[in-house]
């Protein structure tokens, strides 16, 4: 398997005695072979392969430093972005981050991924919206008021709609503006509390705005 090639060139003590991490490839250098290995592992019907790939790219591709590396790692990501893999979009989104500077279409890209099925996807897009949006934009970022994804803030911890909160942080930055925060709850599936804050702030503050440009 291309995934054991990969592995292979890691040495010393594993961080982890199950996977691989970051700091397993520190040090190894991206020759021409790895890079090879790293396209094949890419282009593998195995899902394995291709998530290790990614993995490796994500961790070793330091941006124009090889062109045609870099234009084939993007072509296999758009090509692999149009899965339903949840995963593997997610890292697709990563090599979009990563060499969004090739892509004349990284922002509808990224406008695409805000709305994603998956949360992940989702989250990836939203962390980095200031890097596609355009000055003062934020229709994008309001239908996150509803959405649905649900996290622990800590392991055992209460939950939270964190998709909605880091929206309305973005908005904040976006606008300038910092919205009072009042906390909502809400029995998520019958026996949990999930909480996230209040948009009303928001919106009192946007009809404000629209009213006041009705007037002028």
């Amino acid at each position: 398997m291309i995934k054991d090639r990969l592995l292979n060139r890691l040495s010393g003590d594993r961080e982890y005695k199950v996977g691989v991490s970051a700091k397993d490839l520190q040090g190894l250098a991206l020759t021409d072979d790895l890079k090879a290995d790293i396209l094949a592992a890419l282009s593998s019907a195995d899902l394995t392969d291709v998530r290790l790939g990614f993995f490796f790219a994500e961790q070793l591709v330091t941006p124009q430093q090889d062109s045609q590396f870099e234009n084939d790692l993007l072509k296999i990501s758009l090509r692999l972005y149009e899965t339903n893999e949840w995963n593997i979009k997610s890292n697709c989104v990563s090599m979009f981050i990563l060499l969004g500077q090739k892509l004349n279409n990284y922002r509808e890209l990224m406008l695409r991924a805000l709305k994603d099925g998956d949360a992940q996807v989702r989250r990836k897009s939203l962390l980095m919206y200031c890097t596609f949006a355009k000055p003062g934009e934020i229709e994008a970022l309001e239908f996150f008021e509803n959405d649905d994804y649900v996290t622990e803030v800590g392991m055992g911890s209460h939950l939270i709609y964190e998709l909605r909160n880091l929206a309305l942080e973005t908005i904040e930055k976006v606008t300038n503006q910092k919205f009072k925060k009042f906390e909502k709850t809400d029995v998520y599936k019958a026996k949990n509390v999930v909480f996230w804050w209040d948009w009303e702030p928001f919106h009192k503050w946007k009809n404000s705005i629209w009213h006041k440009l009705k007037l002028t």
